[in-house]
């Protein structure tokens, strides 16, 4: 496999298109490696080719990152507000069931699943509560 310069433009694009869309940072290495292993000694891959993708890797990085700590600010917010329902009365809609159910938030869980609340006895989603009254 050779590559020139303009296709390894060409696969660093790709490539950073593909990470956008999920790949994970390791399939852009490897993609990034391969890339310099079979390029053509002849015709080297250029000093500015080479710089372009190590700035979209840092680009996949950042952007990863980013992902990571939105995610935690967006546990963080739904914690804050679940703890603050705290002795409220609620209307709630629990998982699977038709009916809502009405009762003040006697606890919050924590779990691996999200943040629960305990409403009436049933535990429900934050993000199932309908109505909540002080």
């Amino acid at each position: 496999m050779t590559i020139t310069p303009s296709s390894s433009v060409n696969n660093a694009a790709t490539a950073s298109a593909g990470a956008a869309k999920g790949t994970s940072k390791d399939q852009f290495l490897k993609l990034f490696l391969a890339q310099l292993q079979n390029q053509n000694p002849l015709e080297p891959m250029q000093d500015r080719d080479f710089l372009m993708q190590l700035a979209q890797f840092t680009q996949v990085e950042n952007a990863e990152e980013m992902t990571r700590t939105l995610q935690q600010l967006q546990t963080l917010v739904t914690a804050t507000q679940a703890t603050t329902l705290l002795g409220k009365q609620v209307v709630a809609l629990p998982e699977g069931e038709a009916s809502s159910v009405e009762g003040k938030v006697s606890a919050v869980r924590f779990t691996a699943d999200g943040i629960r609340l305990i409403v009436g006895g049933k535990e429900v989603r934050v993000q199932n509560i309908l109505q909540v009254s002080g």
